[in-house]
């Protein structure tokens, strides 16, 4: 079986974001300026050229640029803007000078001068603006996810919605040993590089995340979305993967290569929207409390990954995986005893 490969919408994008947003702010500044008077054949195509590059510029930026994350985020916005409106001018003024040469109407000094005293300063106001504009939508953008807005904005779950879905529980093995270990500080440290290095893995099965609880991270999928090509269920796999490709990285910073156990099962939620002063999209119902139980039951299996008898049978038969049957286990809080089982990977196409 072929695991799921990550999306190229998904690996790009942000890019692809920015890329929108840039040429948005670009073609609405040509528009409202003379920015284009000097180009009439072309009129609003160079602002929306420059406003897709200086997303890009911005997006490239921040990638080298993550260390000033570590800075107040007033502080880091401000020193983030400031380097990117230089630049930007300075891109602006090479596409200037650009164009100028394709039309042929002037110099290149003369191009300088004119530019310096005609748009220069505008031309800056617009970079340090943008540049504003776009650091806080990549905020944003990471704080709220598209399936946010799109949720919030379309009305969905404004009411309760009785759902199918798959849940998993990915907790930390022996967090409470590691952070005696390591310390507070430095085992934060190791939950936010662990979390960091899951998004890969996460986005290739489609898994939404619902919550991030303490050492542990709650995933979910609609049952269709997380059934196809087993997603759900290779995700785990995915998981482990991230992290052994990043083994030296661990073993380094920490001295410790962190293992983390899993439980999943399928069934009915109520899906809605609560709160006022913050709002979110919950699920309840026993789904995610027998979830977490069954994910309790990774210890006493001595296995990393334990899924329930129905989420078992959700899944279409597949020889590379192999199930074990651990007999009828009454979870805490349950009336009537459940069929678990653990599971293996063997065969797996990369």
């Amino acid at each position: 079986m072929e695991l799921p490969k990550l999306p190229f919408y998904k690996k790009y994008g942000l890019v692809i974001k920015a890329a929108i947003v840039g040429g948005i702010l670009g073609l609405l500044y040509t528009s409202i300026t003379d920015a284009e008077s000097n180009f009439d054949y072309l009129k609003l195509l160079p602002g929306i050229v420059i406003g897709v590059f200086i997303g890009f510029i911005i997006i490239m930026f921040e990638k080298r640029l993550i260390n000033l994350n570590r800075y107040s985020f007033l502080g880091a916005m401000l020193l983030k803007a400031l380097i990117y409106s230089i630049n930007i001018l300075l891109f602006l003024l090479f596409f200037v000078l650009m164009f100028s040469e394709m039309l042929g109407h002037l110099s290149y000094q003369e191009v300088f001068i004119k530019y310096a005293k005609e748009r220069l300063f505008e031309d800056y106001m617009f970079s340090l603006g943008a540049s504003i504009f776009l650091i806080l939508f990549l905020e944003i953008s990471s704080l709220l996810s598209s399936r946010f807005f799109y949720n919030y904005f379309t009305g969905q779950y404004h009411r309760p919605i009785q759902e199918e879905r798959i849940f998993m529980f990915v907790d930390v093995k022996s967090s409470t040993t590691l952070a005696e270990q390591l310390g507070d500080i430095l085992y934060s440290n190791l939950l936010q590089d662990l979390f960091n290095d899951f998004t890969e893995a996460i986005q290739s099965s489609r898994a939404e995340v619902y919550q991030y609880v303490g050492d542990e991270i709650i995933l979910t999928w609609k049952s269709a979305v997380g059934l196809k090509d087993k997603r759900c269920l290779y995700c785990f796999y995915l998981l482990k993967q991230c992290i052994e490709n990043k083994r030296e990285y661990y073993l380094g910073k920490y001295n410790i290569v962190p293992k983390f156990k899993a439980g999943m099962h399928i069934g009915t939620a109520v899906t809605t929207w609560v709160g006022k002063v913050k709002k979110e999209i919950v699920y309840h119902g026993d789904l995610l409390n027998t979830t977490s139980r069954i994910q309790c039951e990774c210890n006493n299996f001595n296995h990393d990954f334990v899924i329930s008898e129905t989420m078992k049978n959700a899944l279409p038969e597949d020889h590379s995986i192999t199930y074990i049957q651990k007999g009828e286990i009454l979870l805490r809080g349950k009336a009537k005893p459940m069929k678990l089982y653990t599971v293996d990977f063997s065969s797996v196409v990369l």
